[in-house]
C-alpha cells in the first residue's frame, strides 16, 4: 500500500502495548502521528491491554488519577504510583511468557521498562511504541501532535493534521467509521482510506488461538521477523477503495 498514493498519514492516541493492527497501520503510512492532546478514554486501550493466560486472557495495565479530571487529555494524565503497577505488571509477563519462544529476547527490555519512574501515561505509551516500531524496523516518519497547533474537532482535525503535515491521504481504523465524514475530507482536498486488521492466527503459548491481545503476545510467540512478515502481509488486512468503506 505505502507509496501507491502521495503521502499517506496515520494517526492515533498511544496505546499501552498496542494491538498488531496499529502497529501493521503504522507500517503503511508515510508518517504517523501520535495524537494525545486530546481527552482521554477511561477504560481504554490508552491504559490497558490484554496478554494470554492458560484460560484466556487478562489485562495488564497502567493505573491513571482520574478523581475529579473527568476532561483531562491524554498528555495531561498522570500514573498513579501509590499502587504496585510494575512489579505486578512484570511478574505477570513473567508467569505467562517465561516459556514463550522469544520471552528471552524481550526480557532485558522488560526488567528496565518496569524499574523505570514513569510519572505520565503519555510517555509509557509513547515509550513502548517507538521501542515496537524500531524492533520491527519501521521506516515511517514519527510526528507528535504536541508540537503542533491542530484545530478542530472528529473529521475536521483530522483534515487539519493533513493539511499542516502537508498529505494528501488519511487512513483510519475501519472501527472509526461511525465518525469519520469522508466527504468533508474531499472537500478539503483530501483523500481518505480505510484499514482493518484480521487478526491473523499464530502459535500462542497455550492451546488454542486467543484473538484481540497486544503485541506484546505475538512478539513473544512469533519473535521480530516473523511478526514483521505477519504485519506487512496484505493478506491479513482490507482496505477499501479510495473514499470508500470495507465492504463485507
Amino acid at each position: 500500500m505505502k507509496g501507491i498514493v502521495d503521502v499517506i498519514l496515520a494517526g492515533h492516541q498511544p496505546n499501552y502495548w498496542p494491538y498488531p493492527g496499529l502497529i501493521g497501520k503504522i507500517m503503511r503510512a508515510d508518517k504517523f502521528l501520535f495524537v494525545s492532546n486530546v481527552q482521554l478514554e477511561k477504560k481504554s486501550w490508552q491504559m490497558r491491554n490484554r496478554i494470554r493466560t492458560k484460560e484466556g486472557w487478562m489485562y495488564i495495565s497502567v493505573p491513571v488519577l482520574v478523581k475529579g479530571k473527568y476532561k483531562q487529555k491524554i498528555c495531561e494524565t498522570k500514573i498513579s504510583n501509590n499502587i504496585d503497577w510494575k512489579s505486578k505488571t512484570r511478574r505477570m509477563i513473567e508467569i505467562h511468557y517465561a516459556k514463550a519462544p522469544y520471552y528471552k529476547e524481550y526480557r532485558d527490555f522488560l526488567d528496565d521498562l518496569y524499574i523505570r519512574e514513569w510519572v505520565e501515561l503519555n510517555d509509557i505509551n509513547i515509550y513502548i511504541m517507538n521501542y515496537i516500531l524500531k524492533e520491527l524496523s519501521v521506516d515511517t516518519e514519527v510526528l507528535y501532535d504536541l508540537n503542533y497547533r491542530f484545530e478542530g474537532e472528529k473529521t475536521a482535525l483530522l483534515v487539519d493534521f493533513c493539511n499542516k503535515l502537508n498529505c494528501s491521504v488519511y487512513m483510519s481504523n475501519w472501527g472509526s467509521s461511525a465518525y469519520v465524514q469522508i466527504p468533508e475530507f474531499n472537500r478539503a482536498g483530501i483523500d481518505h482510506m480505510y484499514i482493518d486488521y484480521k487478526a491473523v492466527k499464530y502459535r500462542q503459548r497455550y492451546v488454542g488461538f486467543e484473538p484481540g491481545l497486544s503485541i506484546l503476545d505475538m512478539l513473544m510467540n512469533c519473535g521480530k521477523e516473523k511478526t514483521r512478515d505477519l504485519l506487512m502481509d496484505d493478506a491479513n488486512f482490507r482496505f477499501s477503495e479510495i473514499n470508500g468503506n470495507i465492504e463485507g
